[in-house]
C-alpha cells in the first residue's frame, strides 16, 4: 500500500493571465518506481494533478480511478485544492481524510492567506512531507483519522474514471504531447513505456 503524493493548489487566480491551476506545494514518495522512472513519473503526476483540479467542480471531493491507481480531489470554493496519489490496494476510507487532512493542515498553516504567485512550489509547507510519510502506514494513520467522519457516506463525494473526465475525443497521449510540465526526455520515455506496454507510467 503506497501514497505516491499529496499536493496543495490554488485554482482560483485574482491574474486573469494565469489560466492553469498553480502548485504551491507538493511532496512525492516515488521510492518503489525504478531510479530511471521516478522522474517521468513525478512529471505525469504533476501534468494530471493540473489537469485534475481544473476538471473538478468547485466544493467537490472526486475520487477518480485509473488502472492500478487512485486520486483523491478536494477542492474549495476558496480557490484551494489538495491533491493525493495512492495505489488501490490503500485504504480509501484513509484517502478521503488524507487530502481532507491536507487541506485542513494548509488552511490552519496559512491562516488563509497563501502566495498569488504563478509560480509552483512557492509555499512553505514542510508538514505536507511528514505528513506523506505517516500516512504511507494506513493503520498507524487511521487511528488518528478514524474519529472523523467517514467521507465514503458523504453526498459530496464522486468517484470518476480518467476517461469520464477527458472531453470528448480527448486522448491521454494528447495531453502528454502538449503539457508543458513534461520534459522531452519524460514525453520520450512515457511513449517508449507504452510502446512496450510496461506500467511504468503514473497515469
Amino acid at each position: 500500500m503506497k501514497v505516491y503524493s499529496a499536493s496543495v493548489c490554488r485554482w482560483k487566480h485574482d491574474d486573469p493571465s494565469i489560466q492553469k491551476p498553480i502548485i504551491l506545494a507538493g511532496s512525492f514518495e516515488l521510492s518503489s518506481f525504478g531510479y530511471f522512472q521516478r522522474q517521468t513519473i513525478k512529471d505525469l503526476i504533476t501534468m494530471f494533478t493540473r489537469l485534475f483540479v481544473e476538471r473538478t467542480e468547485p466544493g467537490v471531493c472526486q475520487r477518480l480511478e485509473h488502472e492500478e491507481f487512485l486520486v483523491y480531489i478536494l477542492k474549495r470554493d476558496t480557490g484551494i485544492a489538495s491533491v493525493v496519489v495512492t495505489d488501490k490496494e490503500y485504504p480509501q476510507r484513509v484517502g478521503y481524510a488524507f487530502v481532507r487532512q491536507v487541506m485542513d493542515e494548509f488552511m490552519d498553516k496559512t491562516g488563509g492567506k497563501y502566495s498569488t504567485t504563478s509560480r509552483d512550489h512557492s509555499v512553505a509547507f514542510p508538514s505536507l512531507e511528514a505528513m506523506l510519510k505517516k500516512f504511507q502506514d494506513p493503520a498507524e494513520a487511521d487511528k488518528i483519522t478514524r474519529i472523523q467522519k467517514d467521507v465514503d457516506e458523504t453526498k459530496d463525494v464522486l468517484v470518476k474514471t480518467l476517461d469520464q473526465l477527458l472531453e470528448r475525443g480527448e486522448k491521454i497521449d494528447d495531453l502528454v504531447e502538449r503539457s508543458s510540465d513534461l520534459s522531452m526526455a519524460s514525453k520520450k520515455f512515457y511513449k517508449t513505456a507504452k510502446k512496450h506496454n510496461q506500467c511504468c507510467t503514473i497515469l
